[in-house]
């Protein structure tokens, strides 16, 4: 038995040494905090806390080993400063009233029972059943621990990201449940948020999972795809332990698909990994799942008629030490898992008087500690054993015995293989009756499996394809807004930039200038704006065309954008009158960059655009004053344009200062 099998193992079950104990954490912690309140209310009323012999000691950090005792019959409140002893103990996050046997000495020599003091406490945070789900998954508590995940699930005021975390947590406990279709769907909307945030380490997390389900339900190219993103993603993270993950479901996953090879490969190079690492959990889970990976090969040989000697001898060095290193731990659900392996290995090696040994160790780990599931497994164990000593009669009986547990009536394995180990021992016996009896179970068990796992294939298909697809048509539509929102601008561009130049247009000028001036004056900067115009531009329309116009048009243009900066802005404000605001620049600046302009236009080879072309312009400038509106300020530029055309053209006028 791998422990991924029997739910203990996961990337987030980081400690659980001594989970599983008959005195639960709940309860230790309510003792707790009605302690710590006891304690207070004694200091309140100048009384000393006693503990009763029922109670035995002090709440410890760390929960005892013996179970908290039945509390006793309710007595009538004891009147404590003219009312009933009531308090809310805030900090404390359990459900529930509780009362302990603690007492207070009240004066008088009576004494105040703790049982006696009502002690509300408040519901648990989502952070709280978030971490309890996950407490509940390294002890193997997994109907528990789903329950608080859904808990988690419908408080108001879940998080993106707490619903994530939630939903890998209840996929990894419905996985441990049997529960594919519900793993899988909760899983892909888990990882959809962890690869959206780019949490690469949870990730992976969920695709181990998830490779998992789809491997037991035999969607093995699924499975490798999704232990092939674990492994990516746990690379990707920088984390050895989830590496160490990933390659331990890589080898599982392997195994399912029958590859013994690759199985073995993936499973040393985990324990190679782990062994590397300081991560309790990392080195038994790496031991106990390569032990039974030589197991599970020991059984297809022993079924083949082949010699298993080998593989069980690796299979038992491999299971002594995980069980050495569980029970160092002070991990009782480990340990009792290696033990039900080492059991079966030693059944296979008819080592059997160890083998009855330590599977009744294993049983009783199982029952001091509620692993109720493991204990029903080891009871057919025990049975294994006694029919391997040639014991038919007795093990046939508890065998037959175990088939009226309901335990077993929810593990339809278990139930496959004690029917299968009836039918044999019958039909040995010579009981054709019964041996068919178990055989029609066995068609019917195998029927029922079959059709569960086709339907259940095609759910978690339908499930994939249904996530995968609400995926495709989120990304669509947001192509749609990006696509609208693209349009959009292009639209805006085209309303604000003239189609034959590509400059900005008066839309642009309109647009843009007032926040030009406002920046200007915020800051006390000069602003110069330069009005230019092609000297007798009609000749050229009237001897060389007006196509040859439109070139002209556009050279001048790039001549534009050649002498201005990000922070300057150039318009064609029409026809072949063009625009120049120069930011941070004053008057005696500009008029260097319109001569260098004029220089540029008087000096280019018009000639090869048509023969006989030739161009100047003339430029108007004007610096804006403080509080000057825009008309005024763009009046005085144009004014000072037509100054330079009177004055001779192909010249740079600058305009006057506006009256005060």
């Amino acid at each position: 038995m791998r422990s991924a099998a029997s739910a203990a193992e996961s990337p987030e079950a980081a400690t659980a040494g001594t989970a599983g104990t008959a005195e639960t954490t709940e309860s230790v912690m309510n003792r707790s905090y009605a302690y710590a309140f006891i304690v207070s209310l004694g200091v309140a009323t100048g009384h000393s806390p006693v503990f009763s012999p029922e109670s035995g000691h002090k709440p410890a950090a760390s929960p005892p080993r013996a179970p908290v005792p039945a509390p006793k019959k309710r007595q009538p409140v004891h009147p404590l400063h003219g009312g009933e002893a009531r308090a809310r103990i805030c900090q404390g996050h359990r459900r529930g009233a509780a009362r302990f046997n603690v007492q207070i000495a009240v004066g008088g020599g009576s004494t105040l029972n703790a049982h006696d003091v009502v002690v509300a406490v408040t519901l648990p945070s989502i952070d709280d059943l978030i971490e309890e789900s996950e407490l509940s998954n390294s002890s193997g508590r997994h109907r528990e621990g789903a329950a608080q995940a859904e808990k988690a699930l419908v408080r108001p005021g879940l998080t993106a990201r707490q619903q994530a975390h939630a939903r890998q947590l209840l996929s990894l406990h419905r996985l441990r449940l049997g529960d594919f279709e519900a793993c899988v769907s909760q899983g892909l909307l888990a990882l959809e948020y962890f690869t959206a945030h780019g949490d690469f380490l949870r990730q992976s997390r969920v695709h181990c999972t998830l490779a998992l389900a789809f491997a037991d339900t035999a969607l093995h190219e699924t499975a490798l795809q999704h232990v092939l993103g674990a492994l990516s993603a746990a690379r990707e993270s920088g984390d050895p332990v989830a590496e160490f993950w990933a390659l331990s479901r890589s080898s599982m996953v392997h195994g399912a698909m029958g590859d013994a090879t690759r199985d073995i490969e993936l499973g040393r190079r985990a324990l190679a990994l782990a062994q590397t690492l300081d991560d309790p959990e990392s080195a038994f889970v790496g031991l106990n799942n390569l032990g039974d990976s030589f197991l599970q090969i020991a059984r297809g040989q022993h079924a083949q008629g082949l010699d298993a000697t080998a593989a069980l001898e690796e299979a038992l060095v491999l299971v002594r030490e995980s069980v050495a290193v569980a029970a160092a731990q002070g991990h009782y659900f480990y340990e009792t898992i290696a033990r039900t392996n080492l059991v079966s290995v030693l059944i296979g090696l008819e080592q059997h008087g160890e083998a009855r040994e330590q599977g009744w160790l294993a049983k009783a780990l199982a029952k001091a500690h509620g692993f109720r599931n493991l204990e029903v497994d080891i009871d057919a164990q025990l049975a294994d054993v006694v029919r391997a000593e040639g014991r038919l009669e007795e093990a046939t009986t508890m065998m037959t015995s175990q088939l009226t547990n309901h335990d077993v009536e929810d593990d339809p394995a278990l139930l496959t293989r004690l029917h299968k180990a009836l039918f044999e021992m019958h039909k040995e016996r010579g009981r054709f009756e019964q041996a068919l009896l178990h055989h029609e179970e066995l068609h019917a068990l195998a029927l029922r499996s079959t059709v569960q796992t086709a339907g259940l294939q095609s759910q978690m298909l339908i499930n994939t394809i249904e996530i995968e697809q609400a995926h495709h048509e989120a990304e669509r539509s947001q192509l749609e807004v990006q696509m609208e929102r693209l349009r959009a601008e292009e639209m805006d561009l085209q309303a604000h930039t003239d189609s034959l130049t590509r400059l900005p247009n008066r839309r642009a000028l309109d647009r843009q200038l007032p926040p030009m001036m406002g920046r200007a004056h915020d800051s006390v900067k000069p602003l110069c704006a330069a009005m230019i115009d092609f000297d007798h531009f009609k000749r050229v329309n009237d001897v060389h065309g007006h196509a040859k116009g439109d070139e002209v048009l556009t050279v001048m243009a790039t001549m534009l954008r050649a002498v201005t900066r990000d922070t300057d802005l150039a318009v064609r404000v029409g026809g072949e009158e063009f625009l120049l605001v120069f930011g941070d620049t004053t008057l005696e600046g500009a008029a260097v960059v319109c001569e260098r302009l004029l220089a540029s236009v008087r000096s280019y080879p018009w000639d090869t655009l048509a023969p006989g072309l030739t161009c100047t312009v003339s430029a108007g400038l004007a610096e804006l004053e403080p509080s000057e509106s825009v008309s005024a300020w763009l009046a005085r530029a144009d004014a000072a344009l037509y100054a330079a055309k009177h004055g001779g053209r192909d010249q740079v006028s600058r305009g006057e200062v506006a009256a005060s």
